[in-house]
């Protein structure tokens, strides 16, 4: 990634020149041809972008820790520079509102990607039964709004002045009482000049359905301005949107800084804990042989006490965080006990299947006792969650996506405890149950969102109480899912279901 980068950069850098130095006076199919072109690379390098600036972060981070501030500051710069080639570019994980599907309400009028002729109150574009995952949003479009040249035409009166701004509103059309929660108004300022385009950002807003009907319409009618709206998308709500939009220098380094310091401190607390804990068993293991000594009768007890003693010192093995728990109170006989573990840089496999680094070392982990929808249309189990669900083979797909892109989001940057079962998979997968700081255990956030099916272990297979419980609240928990009013994930897209499909 890095060796294509400067390339990349270089490249967009003089499409960026040769826009600059082009004349005024030009063929507009040759403008149109080049507004084309650079859109096209800056979308297709926009995710690979995006994934190296976060890498970028990552060693910022790690850099400062060790204290060479001046090379932290160059890695800053130049995710800086990353971050303004992109500034007001769509989103790599943008779902457009396509003008060529919408149906048009009033004077609006659509023209290519544009959307114009706001003459009248009610004017717009609504989207009816539009497919889009459920989830957060942001609504996103570019707009400029300018002057009429109203003299000498049928508008050059008192009655029709321009404005210096213009209110507009988006609404999930339902009728379902939970409608308002979706309605946001919003106003567009007048530009600077008539070419100039700005983005807006407006939300979030949150789905639970699929399809929806979206409605874009302006609240009063503006005939002496001339309003554009173009490229209208829905960005998902994410963790990295969030971060990006800071602009801070001091904002984005404080929380890394902080979450270092207090890493520290927990490794300086336990050692001091394991250390007060050593010397106190090894006074106390004295004491028990000087009891032997003194009172032979007591021998066999002392003997028994002793070797509890060291029994508890052996059950600590491993690198720091890492133990197994070996008695039974614990519930989880042999399972592996890992903590402050972190999602790996690159993308999930799946939902339910990723890559997590602990103590230098990276492992494949899956999730226990649920699946998350594949991405690939041959995958043996898209048929098996299509029946789980009761929905179209094509929606798996979506329900795979939105899945992968949420544990992304949800576990990143997040101290993990992991309990990793002894036996291996065949490939060598970890199967874990996976618990994020005040909330539990990440398997139930999957399910309460419809975002993966249990599946419960083999019957011919034994398991003790604690692990039956955590299976039984899983089956509760997508029950309870499944009957939702309105129903969340792919419970959403099911036969049957509110606002799923209907037979």
């Amino acid at each position: 990634m890095k060796r294509h980068l400067p390339v990349l950069m270089l490249m967009l850098q003089t499409c960026a020149g040769l826009q600059a130095q082009t004349p005024v006076q030009e063929p507009a199919a040759l403008t149109t041809t080049r507004t084309t072109f650079l859109r096209q690379v800056m979308s297709e390098s926009q995710l690979i972008t995006q994934q190296y600036e976060r890498a970028l972060a990552k060693v910022e981070a790690d850099v400062a820790a060790a204290g060479d501030y001046e090379e932290a500051r160059a890695i800053r710069m130049r995710r800086e520079q990353l971050q303004a080639l992109y500034a007001g570019t769509v989103s790599s994980l943008a779902t457009s509102l396509p003008l060529t599907q919408a149906r048009m309400m009033g004077s609006a009028q659509a023209a290519g990607e544009t959307l114009s002729n706001w003459r009248s109150n009610g004017s717009g574009a609504e989207w009816a039964n539009f497919r889009l995952m459920p989830g957060s949003y942001y609504l996103e479009f570019d707009a400029n709004m300018s002057d009429a040249p109203v003299a000498g035409s049928i508008y050059a009166s008192s009655k029709f002045q321009p404005q210096q701004t213009a209110h507009f509103e988006f609404d999930e059309v339902t009728l379902l009482g939970a409608a308002q929660e979706n309605h946001r108004t919003f106003e567009i300022t007048r530009s600077t000049d008539e070419t100039t385009f700005t983005t807006v950002r407006v939300g979030p807003l949150t789905f639970t359905r699929n399809p929806v009907t979206l409605r874009f319409a302006a609240t009063s009618g503006y005939p002496a301005n001339i309003i554009r709206i173009r490229n209208l998308r829905l960005v998902p709500v994410t963790e990295t949107a969030t971060t990006n939009s800071t602009t801070a220098g001091s904002a984005t380094s404080a929380p890394t800084n902080s979450t270092t310091a207090m890493q520290q401190a927990s490794a300086a607390l336990k050692e001091a804990i394991d250390a007060a804990r050593k010397a106190a068993a090894e006074k106390y293991l004295d004491e028990l042989k000087d009891l032997a000594v003194t009172k032979a009768s007591l021998q066999k007890q002392v003997d028994a006490e002793i070797r509890r003693i060291e029994r508890l010192g052996e059950q600590k093995t491993g690198p720091t965080g890492v133990r197994t728990i070996t008695s039974t109170s614990d519930g989880f006989s042999g399972f592996e006990d890992i903590s402050d573990a972190r999602l790996a840089e690159e993308e999930p496999i799946s939902g339910d299947r990723f890559n997590v680094v602990h103590d230098g070392r990276t492992m494949l982990v899956r999730l226990l006792w649920v699946d998350c929808a594949p991405l690939e249309s041959d995958d043996p189990h898209v048929k098996k969650f299509a029946r789980h669900f009761n929905i179209e083979d094509e929606d798996v797909l979506a329900v795979g996506r939105a899945a992968r892109e949420f544990t992304a989001s949800y576990l990143r940057d997040k101290p993990l405890r992991l309990l990793i079962r002894p036996d291996r998979d065949k490939d060598g997968t970890m199967a874990a149950l996976l618990f994020v700081p005040n909330v539990g255990l990440y398997q139930n956030v999957l399910v309460n969102h419809g975002l993966a099916a249990v599946v419960p272990p083999a019957r011919d297979k034994q398991h003790n109480a604690m692990e039956r419980a955590f299976i039984s609240i899983l089956s509760a928990l997508e029950t309870t899912a499944r009957n939702r009013r309105p129903a969340p994930g792919a419970w959403a897209l099911s036969e049957g279901t509110n606002g799923g499909k209907q037979p």
